[in-house]
């Protein structure tokens, strides 16, 4: 083997990542290691990357493997749909259908995507969080982050229109008159309220 390495699979070590999780039984399937060895997969799913160029690229049927150091992807699984690689002094560039997808460079032997996240559908930005419980304090949804009860990819606090107009004091009306007569009526203005 003289320290080759061959990606035959697509391999993530992060079960957050994942869009959609599987969980696969105990044993029931396996991976098997350069060195020999073989390690039991934990689930299946789908990794959405959003790469630096703002393409998104999907990895299907990804095995979730928590024992393994980094999440690898085959060159011969994107190549099966349609994703062309090609190498470039020490860079790899990405396309499909003749159209740029994204690119990587060599790092110690392996090649590394240049991704801007990872697109996770239970994640949501600030905002959304912030709405989702009732408009709560900032501090509230960063410290519900800080302890992993909640997933969130854009952590920029924005200032919240709602909580804006909730918190404005209106000015009281003075142009409401009563009637002193019993039964009498009474005229204001519903707007000024």
């Amino acid at each position: 083997m003289g320290g080759k390495l061959w990606v035959t699979r697509h391999i993530c070590a992060n079960k957050s990542m994942f869009t959609s999780h599987t969980t696969v039984r105990d044993g029931e399937e396996q991976v098997y290691l350069s060195d020999s060895r073989t390690t039991l997969v934990q689930g299946k799913g789908k990794v959405l990357l959003k790469l630096i160029y703002g393409k998104p690229l999907a990895l299907n049927d990804m095995p979730h493997v928590s024992s393994i150091r980094v999440n690898l992807v085959s060159i011969a699984l994107l190549e099966k749909v349609r994703v062309k690689i090609s190498f470039e002094s020490d860079k790899i560039v990405m396309t499909k259908n003749n159209v740029f997808v994204g690119k990587g460079y060599c790092d110690q032997g392996l090649f590394v995507l240049n991704v801007s996240e990872v697109i996770n559908k239970n994640a949501y930005s600030y905002d959304v969080w912030h709405s989702r419980l009732g408009h709560v304090n900032p501090t509230y949804v960063m410290k519900l982050q800080r302890l992993s009860l909640i997933n969130m990819h854009d952590k920029q606090i924005k200032k919240c229109e709602i909580c804006v107009e909730s918190k404005l004091t209106k000015k009281s009306c003075s142009s409401v008159q009563c009637e002193t007569k019993l039964l009498g009526l009474i005229h204001f203005d519903l707007a000024n309220l």
